[in-house]
């Protein structure tokens, strides 16, 4: 899981709020907490949904919600709340001033990384550089600069993930991290059942909130949920890739073909949808052990698109 930017975890915390689940809202915050998977937290929403619960909200809860607003004065959410503005106005009034204050140290904070970052890079030190990714999309994360180092990043590692999928489905699938507890394994039992039981619920009264339910599936790895939920889903063009990638994530690589096919013949007169639907054909084929045509569908691609995604970097992996 990528660290989610503040209109990722906004959209997810509105639409668990709408739906009344505020548990699994709960577990959602925890993870991305303890994972430190949050660019931004959203107090605001915090707030709305101890309100919506006629939880009491006690001195103790005022003072970490002020010390979160102090601590992120360009996270909005917060002092959209009336709520909070009746208890914290002199948080309110300063909040400019502390904007003001912060932009400058920002500013040299985020040139030193970034300076870090580079000598990282040239030095091939990928957990250092990682780490100092994580840095920067926690710290800005509305930054263009910084999405397109982050974006620049994943590209770049983006045949090292591959080549460890491709591993383990086809050699010998390892356990993962996930599953390294019980405490774990009764979790995912637990949102994969909660996930099937909203699916339900959403597909009778809010069918077109059924594609954010099938994301927050995907972002805990619940591969087969999310391929579930996308079938109850409305039929739409982003419907279709997420499932795609599901598919791949869930080494369904025979069905991931299929509907490869389907999104290039709804899809024609898109060059973005003809480059991607091939490039994940080649994958799917080298996993299913096509070897010679996945090297020639990926050299295909390298004819018309030299730099495209990780390509030249799996032929490279694929030819050895």
């Amino acid at each position: 899981m990528e660290v989610l930017s503040p209109s990722e975890i906004e959209g997810l915390s509105h639409f668990l709020i709408t739906c009344g689940r505020f548990d699994l809202l709960k577990k959602l915050y925890v993870k991305c907490v303890q994972r430190g998977k949050i660019g931004l937290f959203p107090t605001g929403f915090l707030i709305e949904a101890l309100v919506k619960q006629n939880k009491p909200l006690t001195d103790q809860a005022f003072e970490v919600c002020e010390e979160i607003i102090e601590k992120q004065p360009f996270e909005a959410t917060a002092l959209q709340q009336a709520f909070v503005k009746t208890f914290s106005v002199q948080v309110a009034k300063e909040h400019k001033e502390i904007q003001k204050n912060y932009t400058e140290d920002r500013l040299r904070q985020k040139t030193r990384l970034i300076e870090q970052l580079n000598h990282y890079r040239t030095a091939q030190l990928q957990e250092q550089e990682e780490n100092i990714i994580q840095q920067l999309t926690k710290l800005y994360p509305q930054d263009l600069e910084i999405g397109l180092l982050k974006q620049a990043h994943l590209e770049k590692k983006a045949d090292e993930i591959l080549a460890r999928v491709i591993s383990k489905r086809v050699i010998v699938k390892s356990k993962t991290s996930l599953d390294k507890s019980a405490n774990n394994e009764d979790f995912l039992k637990d949102m994969h059942a909660n996930i099937l039981k909203i699916a339900d619920d959403l597909k009778q009264n809010q069918p077109d909130q059924l594609y954010n339910l099938a994301i927050l599936a995907f972002q805990f790895e619940l591969y087969e949920a999310c391929l579930n939920v996308l079938e109850k889903a409305p039929e739409t063009s982003a419907r279709n890739w997420l499932r795609a990638e599901a598919l791949l994530e869930a080494g369904k690589y025979l069905e991931l073909l299929h509907i490869l096919e389907y999104l290039e013949s709804q899809e024609s007169h898109s060059t973005d949808t003809a480059f991607g639907a091939t490039y994940l054909k080649a994958i799917a084929y080298h996993g299913l052990g096509k070897k010679d045509l996945a090297i020639h569908l990926m050299e295909s691609i390298l004819q018309v698109v030299p730099f495209y995604r990780s390509a030249e970097a799996l032929l490279v992996e694929w030819k050895s």
